[in-house]
């Protein structure tokens, strides 16, 4: 299992689509993950999310409702 953060971005496999996200909070099984630019995070499985290795290229994102 990676170690994931709150705040990291990452890639969520979802099937043949990927999305980036937000960790929101972090839980045993998973992690609340921000999808949108709204305030709802989605409860995510570890196994299906992935490290965005060069998040620090991303300088601002709209994820979670606000700038970051």
């Amino acid at each position: 299992m990676q170690k994931f953060k709150e705040g990291q971005l990452i890639i969520y496999v979802n099937g043949d689509s990927y999305e980036i996200g937000k960790i929101k909070r972090i839980v045993s099984d998973g992690a609340f993950v921000y999808y949108s630019s709204g305030e709802t995070a989605a409860k995510t499985p570890f196994d299906l999310m992935h490290p965005l290795v060069n998040e620090y290229c991303i300088g601002e994102t709209s994820l979670g409702g606000c700038m970051n």
